[in-house]
């Protein structure tokens, strides 16, 4: 009796741990983070990459796109997100069977015959804009986007309830309401847009346009930058929120829809020469980038002005090529500078829209009514609209 008395105790036991182990692993499904992976490897016949499955899965319910995982099935199935997914479905299918393609086309006929790749990207001025940076410039190895805008943190949606991803999602759509209708983000609603609870950075919306372009996540890391131009990592989004350094950013590792491995950075940062004279360390990481291209779109005419001039003479000293509407690099620097450039010209170049009536180019004209241009097909930039939009590749010349 007291053998059989043991036996039973000995079974309750085992299921008891076996339970502990089971709540426990619950327990920290529901925590996971970015650096909390659960990995695959997926091969392809060049490459062996691994791919951060519960990453993926928080992009997917970020993006509205329905998969068959496990994680987050609480979310998925609230009507919250069964809204917000088939709606956005429908707007980005015709976002992408409209816009995008007159970009991919246009990059297909015009940017690749100009614009010889860099293994870099650089896009000041961009806030999350990975979306325009890599439908035009599919073969760089790394972009590095800079933007007012914080960097943000992950949601944890299992500690919210269903207020908190209905107003997610909410707030998720009206921040793409400007880039998906106009081209550009609006620096004061970005300002708002993405200084909230629900949706407090830029992370978001990268992690939407990686995911919404067929891009698998490999990791993604809060970074700054040291005092000698080096990355350095910190342990989370919450840190980086809470030092005190002027460079705040993030790398994002993923493999593109052709399966090429890729790295994102965005960096928060002031851009001005007051702040960048007192920024050496990120002076000098961008010099060590060495030979790069460079997009501007929707820069608000920030490097017209004086106080622009260190950001301004990075992109003039490294760039191959400048890729950019009217509202980046004033067109006299170009011609000032000792390097000598050619220029190809697509659109129309119009007066500035009134609020930045003042930057009208005189000189800009003139090339454009001398030299004559090709057609866009698309609107991009301050004036979006077909007839009015501008694009000037410039290439340095040896």
């Amino acid at each position: 009796m007291l053998q059989k008395i043991s036996v039973l105790f000995i079974i309750s036991l085992v299921l008891n741990s076996c339970s502990e182990v089971a709540d426990k692993q619950d327990e920290n499904l529901k925590k996971l983070s970015s650096f909390d992976t659960i990995i695959i490897k997926r091969t392809d016949e060049k490459n062996n990459v691994s791919i951060n499955d519960s990453l993926n899965a928080l992009a997917n319910v970020i993006s509205g796109i329905k998969d068959s995982s496990s994680f987050y099935e609480f979310v998925k199935s609230s009507n919250n997100y069964k809204e917000f997914s088939k709606n956005f479905d429908k707007r980005w299918s015709v976002f992408d069977t409209t816009r995008l393609n007159s970009l991919r086309k246009f990059r297909n006929t015009e940017i690749s015959k100009h614009v010889i790749s860099q293994p870099t990207l650089f896009y000041p001025f961009s806030g999350p804009d990975i979306l325009h940076a890599q439908t035009f410039f599919p073969d760089a190895q790394q972009y590095i986007l800079i933007g007012l805008e914080p960097v943000g943190a992950l949601p944890d949606f299992h500690e919210q309830d269903s207020a908190f991803t209905s107003s997610y999602f909410k707030k998720i759509n009206s921040s793409l309401n400007a880039i998906l209708n106009f081209s550009f983000f609006r620096t004061e609603s970005m300002k708002n847009d993405l200084k909230n609870e629900e949706v407090d950075g830029t992370l978001h919306l990268l992690f939407l346009f990686l995911k919404r372009t067929g891009c698998q996540l490999i990791s993604a890391k809060p970074v700054t930058i040291d005092e000698k131009g080096q990355l350095e990592f910190l342990a989370s989004f919450s840190e980086l929120k809470k030092i005190n350094n002027p460079v705040k950013g993030v790398e994002i590792q993923f493999v593109d829809k052709d399966f090429r491995q890729k790295k994102l950075y965005y960096y928060s940062l002031n851009a001005a020469d007051g702040a960048l004279n007192t920024n050496q360390g990120f002076m000098t990481y961008l010099k060590e980038l060495g030979t790069i291209n460079t997009y501007l779109k929707g820069a608000s005419y920030l490097m017209h002005k004086s106080y622009f001039s260190l950001i301004r003479n990075v992109i003039l000293n490294q760039s191959q090529h400048v890729i950019q509407d009217d509202s980046g690099i004033a067109y006299h620097y170009f011609t000032d500078n000792k390097q000598l450039w050619k220029f190809d010209l697509f659109g129309q170049y119009e007066k500035p829209i009134r609020m930045f009536a003042n930057f009208y180019q005189a000189d800009l004209d003139s090339l454009y009514n001398k030299q004559g241009s090709k057609p866009t097909g698309f609107g991009i930039g301050y004036n979006f609209k077909d007839k009015n939009s501008n694009l000037l590749i410039a290439t340095k010349q040896k």
